[in-house]
């Protein structure tokens, strides 16, 4: 008897559970389709906050913290939205527009490393010929970026400092 009820229980609290869970997860989604509807009439303020309660129900949606990165970009929150879009990468490697949109902002930023290796990464996934040669262009762009601040410090004189500055050996 204690058999049959413990297992009749095991059942109802599975049952429970499930259905509380998907009750769960479907509130998520509903945070997050208004945290997009808000997005489409630029109220960004109130779609990060829908996102955020999206995300609190569910931290696994790559795509909610896609979506708040974006938020966060249209009110200028760039290193909010770049920990959305890294986050983005680590629960979805291979998510193409987190890549693109990362490397976008590590270049606004003058991270034009980061910049390339995303666009390396990202290069792999295009299979649109067109879309393929602007990632290539974009990674190129970042490259000599690179080299000109390569340069630009080759060409500083060692052991000078700006007007105004002086070196702390000076007043010994």
């Amino acid at each position: 008897m204690f058999r049959k009820g413990f297992s009749l229980l095991a059942v109802v609290f599975t049952l429970s559970f499930a259905l509380s869970a998907s009750s769960y997860a479907s509130e998520a989604q509903e945070f997050f389709r208004e945290g997009y509807m808000a997005s489409m009439s630029r109220e960004w303020d109130k779609a990060i906050e829908l996102y955020s309660q999206s995300i609190q129900m569910s931290p696994d949606n790559a795509e909610a913290y896609l979506q708040r990165a974006a938020a966060f970009e249209m009110v200028e929150r760039i290193d909010d939205a770049i920990a959305d879009y890294e986050k983005t990468l680590r629960l979805k490697p291979d998510y193409y527009l987190a890549m693109e949109y990362l490397a976008k902002l590590y270049e606004a930023k003058g991270q034009y490393g980061k910049a390339v290796d995303l666009y390396s990464r990202a290069l792999p996934l295009v299979t649109d010929s067109k879309w393929k040669s602007m990632v290539q262009w974009w990674r190129s762009q970042a490259e000599k970026k690179i080299k000109q601040n390569r340069v630009e410090d080759d060409r500083r004189p060692s052991g000078r400092f700006p007007k105004g500055r002086v070196s702390n050996s000076r007043h010994r």
